[in-house]
């Protein structure tokens, strides 16, 4: 079980870094309106043209956001 369930992490984990980076609210960016998962995936996270700033809180979930969304979403 404990295989399968470090299998299933790897997997997700991949398929959520695949398309995107991964971000720290107040790190800079420039590109305004973008959007991107943080780091830890608890938050969905909006660049203001100057810091990434929370947009969303995942609460229990998590941020994921698969390859050929539009946009990251709150899942897991």
């Amino acid at each position: 079980m404990q295989l399968f369930s470090a299998l299933t992490l790897t997997v997700v984990t991949t398929l959520l870094t695949s398309a995107h980076g991964l971000v720290y609210i107040g790190e800079a960016c420039s590109d305004s309106a973008a959007y991107d998962c943080t780091q830890d995936y608890s938050y969905i996270a909006i660049c203001n043209g100057a810091r990434w700033v929370e947009a969303a809180q995942c609460g229990a979930g998590c941020c994921a956001w698969p390859a050929g969304d539009p946009t990251p979403f709150c899942s897991c």
